[in-house]
């Protein structure tokens, strides 16, 4: 279960000169003063000497600009942006990612076309029922005894199914769009997700939750790290 950066548009400038226009104003990066040695400045660099002026950043007009819209929900900014990841899930994990429709466009692996060896998933810790009259989430974890024993009753059971499905399709000659009802829900699918910043920051607040399955959590961290340093004040201000 993955999360892999694959391209991006925007930064954090972008939110804010979106948010900008509606008075015809633009904003600039700021960066570091000019070199000692001719002080005229191209870009990153200086015309005289190649000096490297550094990373650019944000005036601090506009990093308090960014957190005011956060503050009081102005997400349109937020939403001239686009990350694309590649992601890895289980079935029902991937599920759960697909309930976000709103900002977010996926196009996902399909087993009609393909015929190869899923990966299957394999928890970190398999966990008791809540307690009481909870329907959903989890309670505390089991003891080293019977983790050992879902983990291993867990892979041969589905990995007989996987062999199953694989027999069906590659000696049998099952067609593909049908051999996969037998895979279990833990096989991992892949798919790629393009989404707004606004998109992500709504993702990651409501799947990083600790009221969340603790699997979604974990894959919500990753595609926060990836995010972060893209949109270093936008992310802080939407997800603080």
């Amino acid at each position: 279960m993955k999360a892999e950066y694959v391209d991006s548009m925007g930064s954090d400038l972008s939110v804010v000169n979106a948010a900008r226009v509606s008075f015809d104003k633009m904003s600039n990066w700021v960066y570091p003063q000019p070199c000692g040695g001719c002080g005229e400045q191209e870009g990153r660099r200086c015309l005289g000497c190649l000096h490297d002026f550094g990373k650019p950043s944000l005036k601090e007009v506009d990093a308090r600009l960014i957190h005011y819209l956060a503050k009081h929900a102005h997400w349109t900014p937020f939403a001239h942006t686009a990350i694309t990841l590649r992601m890895s899930a289980p079935v029902p994990i991937r599920t759960q990612c697909f309930k976000h429709k709103f900002g977010f466009v996926e196009n996902e692996q399909s087993r009609r076309y393909i015929i190869t060896r899923p990966d299957l998933f394999v928890p970190a810790r398999w966990r008791k029922k809540p307690e009481g009259n909870k329907k959903q989430g989890s309670g505390e974890a089991f003891g080293p005894w019977e983790q050992t024993r879902f983990t291993r009753e867990y892979e041969q059971k589905a990995g007989d199914a996987i062999d199953t499905y694989i027999r069906w399709t590659e000696i049998d000659g099952m067609c593909p769009e049908q051999a996969r009802f037998i895979l279990p829900q833990g096989v991992e699918v892949q798919w790629v997700w393009t989404g707004s910043l606004a998109a992500y920051a709504r993702f990651f607040k409501l799947r990083t939750d600790p009221h969340a399955q603790q699997e979604i959590q974990d894959l919500a961290l990753q595609v926060g790290e990836i995010v972060k340093p893209l949109f270093p004040v936008s992310w802080e201000a939407l997800t603080a």
